[in-house]
């Protein structure tokens, strides 16, 4: 805190005069706060709670299970907070942001007395959603001093190894996900896991072997891999891992399959770097019963291979094309590419790959999903795609599939690949189903303009080459003529009818009253999306009509009063 001291004259700017208050100040709970002075919020990061949440935060047991640092800045020297659990709520509505300007920043030092704790703070609405960018015009944010020393980049108020993305569980976010290729670990005991490096093991050899009790598995695996699953974070508030992160990768080699799994740190120095299609050299494993076997899925593999950074440590080296062995038979990376016009023959739940040329994105919108105890929100766009095959778009509701660089740069007339969906059937109504596909574990997507191209490796199968040739040849004019990006988009569309609506809701809760309905809005976080179906008595409405432009033209504005000349229904609904 040395770097917190000083005469008078030198403590020009806001942060630093508060700051050295709360310094001076000897009371048992100092704290301090800003003055008049506007503050800008430069950065937002989120992180999951720890077991020691409820000694740093007794009274807000019942938040979320989130908790938030800041980098806030007065133009002249910047600073990083953490903030209290209170502030939460102006955070999941997107009031308070990056980019906005608050005041009245209430300060208090942390349990190390290096670090420093937001316990309340006004935004200052006024201002508009870019006035911090606005103000901040002329000024490098990156270049700009820290108070004190620089912080490190891990989370302040919990033990955890890495920051979560803001909106949702699934991505990864930040620089400590690597994207280069980690330098291999130096040779440690690892008693019966030692393995002879000139050897290698099949999998069908080690299933054998697990089945038989041995727990020597000696050998390394030469496998190719298959598919690849989305993140996994299973962090919860009453445990004390780091890094509580996993994911799955589907491997083959000529004997069999298996489900190898990346633990914790693992994760995060390899997750971005593997990919479908590669083959590994994998070295310093170990073997248990897949969750599959234990709970009865026969298509699942029989035994699960853990990839961990400790006890052993695992070693992961990828192969280079040039010198993968003819004998190995490694299995082609499988694939199950389906056109537009097949989809209607293809039962519910048909797993399936399918390729074509974006004509509409979706804004990006969030769901609730409770999974057991815990509610996760997720969050999902939706894509139309066309192919060769038919008028009709490829409908397709997708969630994350923790590749953050690829969903936020898909946009029309981009060719995109979309692997391992599932379709669903909706009936809208007795005589009427709609059907999209949607993602599972396993998708994965690959998109132009992304920079995906190089990890694609579907290039060279027949659908792929017979699609690219169709493209050669499309009116492209026609295509974006089609185009379309953002706004409200429902699918499947909603029920025709009262009827049809309270037959196909599910258990959903049915008619609500305008009072009911603006209480649970005012629940509702950022991008959440509900439907509600409200019974009321309309007092105005609007009718339009397309021209051939396809531009909207309203008769009467949308406050207009019901007369006999304004129908009482709307069209193209």
């Amino acid at each position: 805190m040395a770097a917190l001291s000083g005469s008078s004259s030198e403590c020009c700017c806001t942060l630093k005069k508060t700051l050295n208050r709360l310094i001076s100040n000897t009371s048992t709970s100092p704290r301090a706060r800003t003055r008049s002075e506007p503050l800008y919020v430069i950065s937002l990061e989120r992180y999951g709670r720890d077991a020691d949440f409820g000694v740093r935060f007794p009274d807000s047991i019942s938040m979320s299970e989130s908790l938030f640092d800041a980098t806030i800045t007065d133009g002249d020297c910047k600073i990083r907070v953490s903030l209290d659990p209170a502030i939460n709520r102006l955070i999941s509505v997107s009031k308070l942001h990056c980019g906005s300007v608050v005041r009245s920043v209430e300060l208090s030092r942390g349990e190390d007395g290096g670090s420093f704790h937001v316990c309340s703070l006004e935004v200052d609405r006024l201002s508009g959603g870019d006035a911090a960018l606005r103000a901040l015009s002329s000024v490098n944010v990156r270049s700009l001093p820290w108070m004190g020393t620089e912080p490190s980049t891990h989370p302040l108020r919990a033990r955890r190894s890495s920051y979560l993305p803001l909106w949702n569980n699934r991505d990864f976010y930040g620089e400590m996900w690597r994207d280069t290729i980690p330098s291999e670990p130096d040779a440690e005991d690892s008693g019966d896991y030692i393995d002879d490096i000139g050897s290698t093991v099949s999998l069908a050899e080690l299933r054998r072997r697990f089945s038989s009790g041995s727990r020597r598995y000696r050998g390394a695996l030469c496998v190719r891999i298959l598919h690849k699953s989305r993140l996994i974070y299973y962090g919860k508030a009453d445990q004390k891992c780091e890094c509580p992160y996993k994911a799955e990768l589907q491997v083959g080699d000529g004997s069999s399959t298996a489900c190898v799994v990346l633990w914790n740190t693992v994760c995060l120095e390899w997750y971005r770097i593997l990919h479908p299609g590669q083959v590994v050299r994998l070295r310093h494993y170990r073997v248990k019963e897949s969750y599959g076997s234990r709970t009865g899925q026969e298509s699942e593999p029989h035994i699960e291979i853990s990839l961990n950074s400790r006890n052993p440590t695992a070693q992961i080296t990828i192969i280079p094309k040039n010198q993968i062995s003819p004998d190995w038979v490694l299995p082609n990376l499988p694939h199950s590419f389906i056109c537009r016009q097949e989809l209607p023959s293809c039962p519910q739940g048909h797993i399936c790959d399918v390729i074509g040329v974006v004509i509409f994105v979706g804004r990006p919108e969030r769901v609730r999903n409770k999974d057991g105890q815990r509610s996760e929100i997720e969050e999902y766009r939706w894509l139309q795609l066309v192919d060769r095959t038919s008028d009709k778009p490829i409908m397709i509701k997708l969630f994350s599939t923790s590749q953050p660089d690829i969903h936020s740069r898909v946009y029309p007339m981009a060719l995109v690949v979309c692997t391992r969906l599932k379709l669903i059937r909706s009936a809208v109504d007795r005589a009427t189903t709609f059907e999209y596909l949607t993602n599972t574990s396993l998708t994965q997507i690959y998109c132009t303009g992304t920079g995906s191209n190089p990890v694609m490796p579907y290039r060279g199968v027949r659908p792929i080459r017979q699609f690219l040739h169709w493209l050669k040849q499309v009116d492209e004019s026609g295509l974006l003529e089609r185009a379309v990006i953002g706004g409200y988009f429902s699918y499947p569309p909603l029920p025709v009818s009262l009827n049809s609506f309270m037959e196909n809701r599910q258990g959903e809760a049915g008619l609500i009253s305008g009072g009911e309905m603006k209480l649970e809005c005012e629940k509702l976080n950022y991008r959440e999306k509900r439907q509600f179906a409200l019974q009321c008595v309309v007092t105005a409405a609007c009718y339009h009509h397309r021209e051939n432009n396809g531009r909207t033209q309203y008769s009467d504005l949308p406050s207009a009063p019901l007369s006999p000349r304004v129908p009482r229904q709307r069209e193209g609904v």
